[in-house]
């Protein structure tokens, strides 16, 4: 792949707060234990991985569903040997949501909820304030040459891959986030859902400019793919790729489907990113299972993160076979309050979350408007055929029939919830190659930007 001239024509430089200002006293604040083997080498490559949602309780949980008995299989991202956690709060709450949260680990600067790519420039938050652009790793990596790349589960408009490569008050806002992703910027691979925000209404789509950004990109050298099999066979140095109206299905649904795995994506990627001299940077966004952290879908939650560990494990090996490829998997923000273990009894139930074939969202599809084949979906689907008298009521009498669905495998398997949002846990941080060690210990989730701008050693 040729080097290829970068341009962040959509943005304002001199409206965007650099983040090299904040590299400066990274070394002194990186103090780790001398236990941990130290590589201050500079990183041609990173790749950022983000499991939304993914606390602490959904990593466990993964690990305790893959293994036998009582105990936990491994992980890929057991295998980094620098682990740490971050402090998610924002800059107008102690709970984040994605925005502000990806705006902080790309940026190395908090923000408020719901505001993507910018910034205040008061410590403190105040009501009504102004918001500026800053600079994302991403922007830094296009300017410095290098390749870039971002993919996501949910629609690549959504909150964690919009602040990467836009600059919105809101992130609702995302028929102009589909514009500045794919016009204001130069980034080789986009990968997700959210097709829905690339056409005009007339074709289907969302945007009521009437503009159809799907013919725009392929203007500017895309190659467009919307199935797997078109994302497997396809060669090109620009790759866009939309496989859903909205967000990707659920990795239990996938096989009814022609969307490709994000591992898949994952790979894909890569091998568009590898051949640039100068390097590349790529964000990859496990985002759905934030979703079945909200919906309290147990099944879906911990299989959505094993889809994970297997986009980790494409990532992992790439960089073994590369020490100029740094790797950090991370999250934004807890989300559901889950346990392992509830309502009072010690223990994991996990050949009950085995035993589902679909998610909750799919059974609930399944069910019919009277309500009468409750027991036949769920011996079909769920592999419970004992239903009691309370759960068929349950499910009948309940609004959602899903949410109804997951709460009787949540109770059977012993998982636990406390909310359908976010909460202030801390969150993992796993980190692989050059500087990874200034991941270790609790810091600070605006601490990740700064060590991948560090170790890119970009401005």
């Amino acid at each position: 792949m040729n080097k290829r001239f970068k341009t962040l024509a959509g943005v304002t430089m001199a409206s965007v707060i650099s983040i090299s200002g904040l590299i400066s006293g990274l070394d002194a604040e990186a103090k780790v234990d001398s236990s941990v083997k130290s590589n201050q080498k500079k990183a041609e490559n990173v790749i950022l991985l983000v499991g939304d949602g993914m606390g602490p309780s959904q990593v466990s949980a993964a690990a305790y569903l893959k293994g036998k008995g009582y105990g936990a299989g491994e992980l890929t991202m057991d295998q980094f040997s620098n682990v740490g956690y971050a402090r998610t709060f924002s800059h107008d709450n102690t709970v984040t949501d994605s925005a502000a949260a990806a705006t902080a680990f790309s940026s190395a600067h908090k923000t408020d909820n719901g505001v993507v790519g910018k910034a205040p420039k008061t410590a403190e938050h105040s009501e009504n304030e102004d918001h500026f652009n800053v600079e994302s790793v991403l922007e830094s990596a296009e300017q410095a040459g290098k390749s870039t790349g971002l993919v996501s589960t949910a629609r690549i408009t959504h909150a964690t891959p919009a602040a990467f490569a836009s600059h919105v008050e809101n992130r609702d806002n995302e028929n102009e986030i589909a514009k500045q992703m794919l016009l204001d910027h130069d980034i080789e691979v986009l990968l997700g859902g959210g097709k829905r925000h690339f056409l005009p209404k007339d074709d289907g789509g969302k945007r009521e400019d009437g503009k159809n950004i799907i013919d725009a990109a392929k203007k500017k050298g895309y190659e467009f793919v919307d199935h797997k099999e078109e994302l497997k066979n396809k060669n090109a140095d620009k790759l866009l790729g939309l496989f859903n109206k909205s967000h990707m299905t659920y990795e239990m649904d996938r096989e009814l489907t022609e969307e490709p795995s994000l591992a898949a994506m994952t790979k894909k990627s890569l091998k568009v990113l590898k051949d640039d001299k100068d390097g590349f940077f790529l964000m990859v966004e496990g985002g759905r299972i934030d979703h079945a952290g909200h919906a309290n879908f147990p099944a879906a939650n911990m299989h959505e993160t094993l889809a994970f560990d297997k986009a980790v494990k494409v990532a992992y090996e790439y960089a073994k076979n590369d020490p100029n490829t740094q790797v950090i998997v991370t999250a934004d923000h807890a989300t559901g309050g889950m346990s392992v273990g509830a309502n009072g009894t010690y223990g994991f139930n996990k050949d009950v979350i085995r035993n589902v074939k679909h998610s909750a969202e799919f059974m609930g599809e399944k069910v019919n408007s009277e309500r009468s084949n409750i027991e036949e979906v769920m011996a079909k689907y769920a592999g419970i055929n004992d239903l009691t008298k309370k759960e068929k009521t349950a499910i009948k009498t309940s609004k959602d029939a899903a949410s109804a669905i997951a709460q009787v495998i949540s109770d059977r398997a012993l998982i636990g919830w406390t909310t359908t949002g976010h909460t202030a846990t801390n969150v993992p941080v796993y980190s692989y190659g050059p500087q990874s060690d200034k991941l270790t210990g609790t810091i600070n989730n605006t601490k990740i930007a700064e060590v991948i701008s560090n170790a890119m050693k970009v401005k």
